[in-house]
C-alpha cells in the first residue's frame, strides 16, 4: 500500500510554490472584497473557508469559497443585492446561482470563486440557513487537523477516483467535511478503510459519546455521522445508499489488493455500436426523452430529473410496459432514458372485472359491451379485452408530456417548464445513445467500477 500512496500524494499534494500561490491570490481576494462590501456597509467582513482554508485541498483544484457575513437584520434577498455588487466589483465571468442560499461564482487571478452570504452568528444554534454553519465547521477542523491534511487529502483523491466523493446531488457521495472527520476519527486514510471495509448501513460515528440507537431513531441515512459542531445534524445525511455500498466494496478491494487506479482510473471509453451490441444481447429496449436543460443548479436539477424519471416509469407501467429500470443524465439537454422488456404491446389487453352475481355486475356489463371482445366468465369473475390507449411506450410518453398541466401532473416545476417552453423529443433504440449521454447511458448498461477499467 505504501508503494502506491507514495505515487499518489505527488500528484495530489500542493507545491510550496502552489501553496504560496494560493496564500497570494487568498490575501488580494479577501482585501478587494472586503474593500467592496465596506461600500454597502463598513460591519461587514469576508473570510475565506472550505479546504483552501484548512490546507485539505488537493493539488489540481483552484476553488475558493469565500463567505462575507452580514449582520442579522439583513434579509436574504438584500444579501443577494449586496452580493452580487461586489462580485460585478471583484470578479469576472460572473454567473448568480441559487441553492438554499443565492451565491454568485466567478473569476480571479486564475482561480474558481464562490462569494456566498451568510449571518455573523455566535453560536451554531442561532444558524438561519445551512451556510451559517460552515465558519464553526471551519474553525473546529482547522483546530485539530493539522499533521493529518494528506491523509485527508488520500481520502478524497480515492472518492473521486471510484466516483464517491462530494454531496452534491448528482453524486450523493461523501463532502469534503466528512472526509476530514472521518480522518480525525480514524487517524489515517489506512485505518478509515479499514473500519469502511467493516460497515453495514445503519453504522454510527462521532468524535465523542453517541447513543447509537437515538442516533438511527433520528436519522435514516446508511451512514450517519454526528456534526460534532451541531448534534442535531448527520454530516452524512446526503450520501445515498448506492455510494455508500460503493465506498465499502472499494475499501475492500483497495485493502487486498492496492493499486493507483483507485485514486486515477483510466477514462471510460465506450462507443454506440458497444452499447447497440449490449442491448442487443439482453433483447430489450430503450425508449427517452430529451429536452432543453433549465438553467438551475445541479442541486435543484438532478432531484428534478430523477423525480420526473419515478414519474415516467409509473405512468409507463401503469401503461402496461414492464420497465426494467433506466437513467438520467444532463448537459446541454436532460435525457430520461428507460430500458423496457418490449416497447410495443398488442392492441389487446385483458381486463378483469367483478365476480359474477357481485352488486357491481349489472354496472360492467353495461360498461363493457362495445369492446374488443363481449364480456365473458373467467374462473369466476367477468372479464373483458379492451382496447390498450397506447400500443407503444414513446406514443404514450408523447401523449402525456403534451397534455399540458405538466407541473400540476407531477412533473417537477423547472422541467416542466422547460418542456412546455422549449418542447421535448421522444427517443426510440439508438436515438437514446446521443454523444453527451452515452458515459451515463454505459453506466447503466454495462456497469464497471472505475479501478476495473483497465481491464474492461
Amino acid at each position: 500500500m505504501q508503494e502506491v500512496i507514495e505515487r499518489v500524494l505527488p500528484r495530489i499534494v500542493p507545491l510550496p510554490e502552489e501553496e504560496a500561490e494560493l496564500r497570494e491570490v487568498e490575501k488580494a481576494l479577501i482585501a478587494r472584497v472586503d474593500e467592496a462590501a465596506r461600500l454597502h456597509d463598513r460591519r461587514l467582513y469576508s473570510r475565506l473557508l472550505g479546504s483552501a482554508s484548512r490546507g485539505t485541498w488537493l493539488r489540481y483544484e483552484k476553488d475558493l469559497d469565500v463567505f462575507i457575513f452580514f449582520p442579522e437584520e439583513y434579509t436574504k434577498q438584500e444579501m443577494e443585492r449586496v452580493v452580487s455588487s461586489i462580485a460585478s466589483e471583484v470578479l469576472v465571468e460572473v454567473q448568480k446561482r441559487y441553492a438554499e442560499h443565492p451565491y454568485v461564482r466567478g473569476r480571479f487571478m486564475g482561480y474558481e470563486v464562490e462569494l456566498v452570504p451568510c449571518y455573523a452568528i455566535r453560536e451554531p444554534s442561532q444558524i438561519r440557513s445551512a451556510v451559517d454553519r460552515t465558519p464553526f465547521h471551519n474553525d473546529y477542523v482547522m483546530g485539530r487537523i493539522g499533521g493529518l491534511e494528506n491523509e485527508v487529502r488520500l481520502l478524497k483523491q480515492f472518492l473521486r477516483g471510484i466516483g464517491c466523493y462530494g454531496a452534491e446531488a448528482k453524486v450523493e457521495g461523501f463532502s469534503g467535511y466528512l472526509c476530514e472527520l472521518l480522518v480525525l476519527r480514524f487517524g489515517s486514510f489506512q485505518r478509515v478503510l479499514q473500519s469502511a471495509a467493516t460497515w453495514k448501513p445503519g453504522v454510527v460515528l462521532a468524535l465523542g459519546e453517541v447513543e447509537e440507537r437515538a442516533a438511527r431513531r433520528r436519522f435514516s441515512s446508511p451512514l450517519i455521522f454526528i456534526d460534532p459542531v451541531d448534534e442535531n445534524r448527520n454530516v452524512a445525511g446526503a450520501l445515498s445508499l448506492q455510494r455508500f455500498s460503493e465506498f465499502v466494496y472499494a475499501s475492500k478491494c483497495f485493502l487486498r489488493e492496492p493499486a493507483i487506479e483507485y485514486f486515477f482510473p483510466p477514462p471510460r471509453r465506450v462507443s454506440r455500436e458497444e452499447l447497440l451490441g449490449a442491448l442487443s444481447s439482453r433483447g430489450t429496449a430503450l425508449v427517452g426523452v430529451r429536452f432543453e436543460a433549465p438553467d438551475v443548479v445541479e442541486d435543484v436539477l438532478y432531484p428534478q430529473l430523477r423525480k420526473a424519471h419515478r414519474l415516467l416509469r409509473r405512468q409507463l407501467e401503469a401503461g402496461g410496459f414492464r420497465v426494467l429500470g433506466g437513467t438520467v443524465h444532463a448537459g446541454r439537454n436532460c435525457h430520461l432514458v428507460f430500458e423496457l422488456l418490449e416497447s410495443v404491446l398488442p392492441a389487446a389487453r385483458l381486463h378483469l372485472g367483478p365476480p359474477v352475481n357481485s352488486s357491481h355486475e349489472e354496472r360492467f356489463l353495461g360498461k363493457y359491451r362495445e369492446e374488443l371482445s363481449r364480456p365473458f366468465i373467467l374462473n369466476g369473475r367477468w372479464a373483458v379485452f379492451t382496447k390498450r390507449r397506447h400500443g407503444s411506450a414513446a406514443e404514450l410518453l408523447r401523449d402525456f408530456l403534451s397534455g399540458g398541466e405538466l407541473h400540476s401532473r407531477g412533473v417537477p416545476k423547472h422541467l416542466a417548464m422547460s418542456i412546455q417552453e422549449h418542447g421535448f423529443e421522444v427517443v426510440e433504440g439508438e436515438g437514446c445513445l446521443e454523444e453527451e449521454a452515452l458515459l451515463s447511458v454505459a453506466e447503466y448498461l454495462l456497469p464497471l467500477f472505475p479501478w476495473e477499467r483497465g481491464s474492461g
